[in-house]
């Protein structure tokens, strides 16, 4: 592999690409074009005859259905008393017989009500009686015909011939006979029921190859090819076969070519005759498509193979050529001159490497100018930074100054009696120490919930019984970690916004709750609520950079420093109705656990 790697590394791309179109495109086309070629052929045949199997089978069903016809109507007659009692009369005059036909009308009615019937006729021993093309009396030729003697020795089974029909000019027809007894089984007569031979050829007529019916002795009683219709199978030279089971495929000649014949046996109820369906594929009928359709695709092949060797060849010197140009370019900036850009235009992977490279040489140039900058700043900024630092130890006897002032006042006030205000100016310099000495690192939990403890009890002050709280035991928080001042600007937005413009006495409500592996801080209020169209502007401003209308500030500082420090699915969301209230939620991960559910 090493060695391969060595050489593939050592040839032009072009080359490769030629290679690599050789052996991956046209080599595996041309072979499997033959493999489909070859494929294709015994699809085809292999289609050819399963469709003309499928039709067999759709004309076997048909023929069944067209001679079950006769087959009933025959055995209505066999065990038709009315037709015996007309047979069976001595008749004195022709008026009397006469009179007995226009009495029976079965035969007619049967004609009319079955269309796949042609005819009905019965020959009888009964001289008295006459010939009128439905009834006719045995003569000396009909006792000598085959199909008569073979129905006598049939006694009564149902036996089919082609045979030629005396009321249709003698034309021959598929015919059933039967004999018909008296009560005692005695001859009552040859029963001939013939078939519409319509109704045959329609049932292969539309055959997309020559197909036939024919019968046990090789009569062709229909067929695709109307012309055929009452030869035998010799005549067209199609004999030498016999179908041993119901469905036979065989290798034969029609007409001196070869064709595959599907052979399919068709039988009928109490009869002793079997009938069978000849479907003949000319060999030559099949390939001829496929060879049509073969010329066709290796032609597509051969214009498709030469038009993506000119578009390799093509493609390969462009690429070559562009890859050179940008080659040039980069060893140019390899040396130091980096006023060298590449003109290697397009929209592809080199023109695209073509613009990154001409971007990095001017960050490049940036960032050396930058750099040299930045050694000017540096110093300017330790300068800077010094006196920043002697300005804040300045500073901080302004703080200290202010703290021993509410000292001075809070002792006053306790000296004189007044303990609220002791107490109140008590919690204001706690709050304002806790503002002054915060730092950015998180915090504990119960030590904000004490800030803003101290921060409602001023504001108790302030408003006297108006506000209540209720906030979470400092101890259940002990365990949670949360960035400083977090909680008390939300809670200074529920008093400012929701409890001041209100009438009557207001609730905040601060609970602690753990949600899907997160902490989630509720600051509610039971103050006006706000309107929906304020509501979504404000969780719109979540969002937004600060600007000058510091509106809800203190919520957005809060919301954009959870994002900022813990990721963008934390935050605050809320929830508010207009004259309800507004449910403030602050969603933080649990860093340390908490044991309050």
């Amino acid at each position: 592999m090493k060695s391969i790697s060595y050489i593939a590394h050592n040839i032009q791309i072009r080359k490769k690409l030629i290679l690599s179109y050789l052996f991956v495109v046209f080599i595996p086309v041309l072979s499997v074009g033959l493999l489909l070629s070859n494929s294709l052929k015994q699809i085809t045949i292999g289609h050819a005859i399963q469709q003309s199997v499928n039709n067999a089978e759709k004309i076997k069903k048909r023929t069944e259905e067209l001679l079950r016809i006769p087959t009933d109507i025959s055995n209505q007659i066999y065990f038709d008393n009315k037709i015996k009692s007309l047979v069976s009369n001595n008749y004195s005059s022709v008026w009397d017989v006469v009179h007995a036909y226009k009495d029976y009308n079965d035969f007619d009615a049967f004609l009319k009500l079955y269309k796949e019937i042609a005819g009905i006729r019965l020959y009888t021993g009964n001289d008295t009686l006459l010939n009128n093309w439905t009834l006719f009396k045995v003569d000396q030729a009909t006792r000598n015909s085959e199909w008569y003697t073979d129905g006598l020795r049939n006694r009564g089974k149902i036996e089919w011939f082609y045979i030629p029909d005396v009321t249709h000019q003698n034309m021959r027809y598929l015919s059933l006979v039967r004999e018909i007894f008296f009560d005692n089984m005695t001859f009552c007569g040859m029963l001939i029921v013939t078939v519409n031979p319509e109704y045959l050829l329609d049932a292969v007529s539309q055959e997309p190859f020559e197909t036939l019916i024919v019968t046990g002795d090789e009569n062709i009683i229909a067929a695709k090819d109307f012309s055929l219709v009452g030869k035998t199978l010799s005549d067209i030279d199609l004999t030498g076969f016999g179908a041993k089971t119901s469905t036979d495929i065989v290798d034969s000649k029609y007409k001196g070519k070869d064709a595959k014949i599907i052979l399919k046996n068709v039988t009928t109820d109490n009869s002793k005759n079997q009938f069978r369906i000849i479907s003949i594929i000319p060999t030559e009928t099949i390939t001829a498509e496929v060879r049509k359709v073969n010329v066709i695709a290796f032609l597509i092949i051969f214009v498709s193979l030469l038009v993506s060797i000119g578009m390799i060849f093509f493609f390969s010197n462009v690429l070559s050529k562009r890859i050179g140009i940008l080659s040039r370019h980069i060893r140019r900036v390899a040396l130091g001159d980096f006023s060298s850009t590449s003109v290697v235009e397009g929209k592809d992977e080199i023109g695209q490497l073509a613009r990154h490279f001409n971007f990095m040489v001017r960050n490049i140039e940036l960032l050396m100018s930058e750099v040299e900058e930045a050694h000017l700043q540096k110093n300017t900024l330790v300068i800077k930074q010094k006196e920043i630092k002697f300005k804040m130890l300045a500073n901080q006897v302004n703080p200290h100054f202010l703290f021993n002032v509410l000292e001075t006042i809070r002792m006053k006030a306790h000296t004189n009696g007044e303990n609220e205000i002791a107490n109140t100016v008590k919690s204001l310099g706690q709050l304002l120490r806790h503002n002054l000495e915060m730092g950015q690192e998180p915090v504990s939990l119960a030590d904000e919930i004490v800030v803003v403890r101290k921060y409602l009890e001023i504001q108790r002050f302030r408003f006297g019984d108006k506000i209540d709280y209720e906030l979470p035991p400092p101890e259940e928080a002990y365990d949670c970690i949360i960035l400083p001042m977090i909680l008390q600007p939300v809670v200074e937005n529920a008093i400012i916004h929701g409890l001041e413009n209100k009438l009557g006495k207001g609730t905040v409500t601060v609970r602690l709750e753990k949600w899907r592996n997160h902490l989630r801080l509720i600051v509610s209020d039971d103050g006006t609520g706000i309107e929906i169209d304020k509501l979504q502007q404000l969780m719109r401003s979540l969002n937004e950079p600060d600007d000058e209308s510091n509106h809800h500030i203190g919520l957005r500082n809060v919301h954009q420093r959870l994002q900022l420090y813990y990721g963008s699915e934390f935050g605050l969301a809320i929830e508010s109705e207009l004259r309800e209230g507004t449910k403030v939620t602050i969603l933080f991960p649990d860093n340390g656990g908490t044991s309050h559910v």
